[in-house]
């Protein structure tokens, strides 16, 4: 059962059907995909201690998809329900694999894949067959800097609640290094929150940021040349630090989400309670060639209001948990950070496995394992 699991794990949180599909073959990819998920019902037949689904993301999954599919055109019956049954049975198949899973294992499975981004920039910096040769934003296994920058964050916030002070400074290395190299502003605004607020609760964290620092000398040191960055976004950067030159506020502001957002309220607005339906806010209708990049907004413009509320209950009651046991266990509080955010900057959420496996493992932790802790105490 444990090699299923690791096979599982590395399966979700290196993204592989997604890699697979764009640099091996779309059958591949395909296949991975499936994959994934058989195994993941293999693991639940086989798995003789069940705890039960989590029906919060059950009830989440089915609104979106009924009520998004009420309107929906342009998207197959058969892309629209196997998006469906994929959504419901990671969810029901991945609650105990969640439950099961430990920080450690998460963390190091996550090392190897933010590793994979520092080898696309070393190894393979002129090949990226999402976005083309010479982009200069990497993402290894994860195709899109954006969503390798996420993984990255990920890593790092797990990394606060990891024991082993040499495993920890190591992933908190790869992770700061890899992050950077995507050239992502998201990474780069949260990473420096994550950084201020571990600093803030504790001394012992003062070498985080001083790891921190030292790779960001690094890249923007070699990264010019060395590294073959994206040249816009590395001048950017590196205007930020650099007393003679002036900020690059145009290529720092430009595409921003908040103006991607704005492009779609008049839309969500027209269909509050119903919704636009499935993928309408996901990009190529209404004349807007990009997606809305906000998966809260994406669910209230195609679904309406009710999964909207119930997507906020969840994610919010999972924040407020992290908030109330921060003091104790902080990696949980900023994982919530990385989920919470990221789900302002992405509509993937239901079709991102890791995405899905990071709130299901936040639920386990902080909602169920908490629940049965004080249940104990007051039977003691």
């Amino acid at each position: 059962m444990k090699i299923l699991k690791y096979i599982i794990l590395i399966l979700i949180l290196w993204g592989f059907p997604t890699f697979a599909l764009f640099y091996i073959s779309p059958a591949m990819g395909s296949a991975t995909s499936y994959l994934t998920i058989a195994l993941a019902m293999v693991y639940y037949i086989l798995n003789k201690d069940k705890k039960g689904l989590m029906w919060p993301f059950i009830i989440l999954g089915l609104t979106y998809y009924t009520l998004a599919g009420l309107n929906y055109t342009g998207v197959s019956d058969r892309e629209f329900f196997t998006n469906f049954i994929k959504f419901i049975l990671i969810v029901v198949c991945c609650a105990d694999l969640a439950r099961k899973t430990t920080l450690n294992e998460i963390y190091v499975i996550l090392i190897f894949g933010a590793l994979s981004v520092v080898c696309h920039s070393v190894f393979f910096a002129n090949i990226d067959a999402h976005f083309g040769s010479n982009y200069g934003r990497f993402s290894g296994f994860y195709l899109n800097p954006n969503y390798a920058a996420i993984i990255c964050l990920s890593g790092f916030s797990i990394s606060y609640g990891i024991k082993n002070s040499k495993l920890k400074l190591l992933g908190q290395l790869v992770f700061s290094f890899a992050g950077l190299l995507t050239l992502s502003r998201y990474f780069f605004s949260i990473w420096i929150l994550m950084n201020l607020l571990g600093m803030v609760k504790s001394k012992k964290n003062m070498v985080t940021p001083a790891i921190g620092v030292a790779v960001l000398v690094l890249i923007l040191t070699f990264g010019g040349e060395g590294l073959k960055l994206n040249t816009s976004r590395f001048e950017a950067l590196n205007s930020l630090f650099d007393s003679e030159e002036q900020v690059h506020t145009e290529t720092i502001n430009r595409d921003s989400r908040a103006d991607t957002w704005a492009t779609y309220y008049d839309i969500i607005l027209d269909k509050p309670f119903l919704g636009n339906g499935y993928r309408k806010l996901q990009g190529r209708h209404f004349g807007l060639w990009a997606g809305v990049h906000n998966t809260y907004l994406m669910v209230i413009g195609e679904a309406g209001i009710i999964p909207f509320l119930v997507l906020i209950w969840i994610i919010g009651t999972l924040f407020i948990k992290g908030v109330f046991y921060y003091n104790s266990e902080p990696e949980y509080f900023f994982l919530n950070i990385v989920v919470v955010t990221s789900l302002l900057v992405g509509h993937t959420y239901f079709e991102k496995f890791s995405n899905i496996f990071f709130t299901l493992f936040l639920y386990a932790r902080l909602i169920e394992f908490k629940r049965n802790e004080s249940g104990v105490q007051k039977n003691d």
